[in-house]
């Protein structure tokens, strides 16, 4: 970055300095221009003085050389009065300092020559100055801005080609260095792989102990490996189109974590830590966590008491309502489910696997997909049938996840297959809670143990986020409201309740 940004800044003191260099010059060729023509000038004048004084001498000399006796002729005639002798010429003596025109140093006949001459220098250096040293300034700033232009998109485009590890959370990876090892040819070739997502497997990696932190316990993160080419060969070669479709789509969720949870900070959600791009994959990396998913949880039974699982539901409406609430542009996830949903070591829910998501800004009222995506069992009618998707998606999706925590049971059971009439868990509970045969609803693994009134207002919400009709279910913040009150009236039963 900070060599990116001295670029332009030495292109333009370049720039600046060449300018400065020009104005130099046309003020050097200008203040020559004036100094030639009152040198010029100056010179002029020091000719017709001396001219002046030349013409003076010779006329001084001639007078003193005149014969006296034209003196006494020219007397005799003006006071004789008498004589009759005119055949003599007149005196041709130069004319004398009075009737002489006075000297000034100047010699007006010399005056205007010099005077047009000087117009035509200055008429000739601003032809000059106009039309060649200005385009050529001009044309000098032209090519500066184009070179700064150039070398900033250049930088650019090196940036974008030229594999770097970006980090979103220094607090976890305290130096890119700790990650060198991705960008190794195979580098998660060690690691343990403790799952596999949609788009690719996931590793667990333990961070390096710094010598001045050897007192903090060992930290681990888990590393997502988002294929972007198969076999090392590009995603348009020697690929079928489905391959090469897969891959793109893979790109492109990778490309979709990275704009939203890449940049957003909350504790329902589980951030991008870093991303190190490979030629031939994309790695995300995240904070472990070592509880494993919602969906994990659940498959044990009697690890998730009844606590916990109001704790998760509140925990994920509050993550919920942050994404559609106050993030602007709202984040859609579309693909929740009890499988992106982690457990930290405090049980506290964490959203992930964003690879979904879409950016709505408010000024649309949904959005249409290209293609149906997420997972069956959670996916809105309305999207399903029409590839329009709006917030109210994600909060159908909850409301099954809700159905699962208070069931026990998820949408993929056999045990929706071997009715009478195939039905889901949705279609399920909702006749279950009309018929108001609740106790066959409540996981037997929690039921008994004195919060079934709670369970059954977590099943009412359930049936109300899950309605067919996108417009008779609640926003994730009235969501959250009525959990907060069930995890209240859980707290008011325990405090309430005797101490074993």
């Amino acid at each position: 970055m900070a060599s990116a940004a001295s670029t332009p800044g030495k292109s333009l003191l370049v720039l600046v300095s060449l300018a400065t260099l020009l104005l130099v010059l046309i003020t050097a060729v200008e203040s020559y221009d004036g100094r030639h023509a009152v040198t010029h000038s100056a010179t002029a004048a020091r000719r017709s003085r001396l001219q002046g004084r030349t013409t003076r001498h010779v006329q001084d000399h001639r007078t003193a050389t005149t014969p006296h006796r034209h003196v006494i002729a020219e007397k005799s005639n003006t006071t004789g009065g008498g004589s009759k002798n005119n055949s003599s010429p007149p005196a041709t003596s130069e004319p004398t300092s009075a009737t002489r025109p006075p000297h000034n140093g100047r010699n007006p006949k010399h005056h205007g020559p010099i005077k047009n001459q000087y117009h035509k220098h200055r008429f000739r250096n601003n032809w000059i100055i106009r039309f060649v040293v200005a385009p050529l300034l001009l044309l000098a700033v032209v090519v500066s801005v184009l070179v700064v232009l150039f070398r900033r998109r250049l930088g650019i485009m090196n940036r974008m080609t030229r594999p770097r590890i970006t980090i979103f959370i220094p607090k976890l990876i305290r130096h890119a260095e700790h990650l060198a090892f991705l960008e190794e040819e195979d580098g998660v070739a060690s690691l343990e792989a403790i799952g596999r997502g949609g788009c690719g497997e996931v590793y667990r990696a333990q961070l390096p102990l710094e010598q001045e932190r050897e007192w903090e316990e060992p930290r681990f993160i888990a590393i997502k490996k988002i294929q972007s080419e198969r076999g090392g060969a590009p995603a348009s070669d020697d690929l079928s189109g489905v391959e090469s479709r897969q891959l793109d789509r893979w790109s492109r969720q990778a490309q979709s974590e990275i704009r939203t949870v890449g940049h957003i900070r909350h504790r329902n959600l589980l951030p991008l830590a870093a991303h190190v791009p490979r030629p031939g994959c994309h790695y995300l990396v995240y904070e472990y966590m070592k509880r494993g998913s919602l969906h994990d949880a659940l498959l044990k039974g009697a690890a998730l008491p009844w606590p916990a699982r109001i704790r998760v539901a509140l925990g994920v409406a509050t993550g919920l309502e942050y994404l559609h609430v106050s993030r602007r542009p709202q984040i859609i996830h579309r693909d929740l489910k009890p499988a992106n949903i982690l457990l930290d070591d405090g049980m506290e829910p964490r959203i992930t696997d964003f690879g979904l998501a879409r950016l709505m800004p408010d000024a649309q009222t949904h959005i249409t997909a290209s293609a149906l995506a997420g997972t069956l069992g959670y996916i809105a009618p309305e999207y399903h049938q029409t590839l329009k998707f709006t917030s109210k998606c994600d909060v159908y999706s909850f409301g099954v996840i809700l159905a699962v925590l208070a069931t026990g049971k998820h949408p993929s059971d056999h045990f929706f297959m071997q009715t009478d009439d195939v039905v889901g868990l949705v279609k399920w509970l909702r006749r279950v809670m009309i018929a108001g045969e609740h106790e066959q609803a409540i996981d037997p693994a929690i039921a008994g143990a004195g919060h079934d009134e709670q369970i059954v207002l977590l099943l009412r919400i359930a049936v109300l986020c899950t309605a067919d009709d996108p417009k008779e279910r609640h926003c994730a913040k009235e969501v959250r409201c009525m959990l907060l009150q069930i995890k209240i009236q859980e707290l008011l039963v325990k405090i309430s309740s005797p101490k074993s």
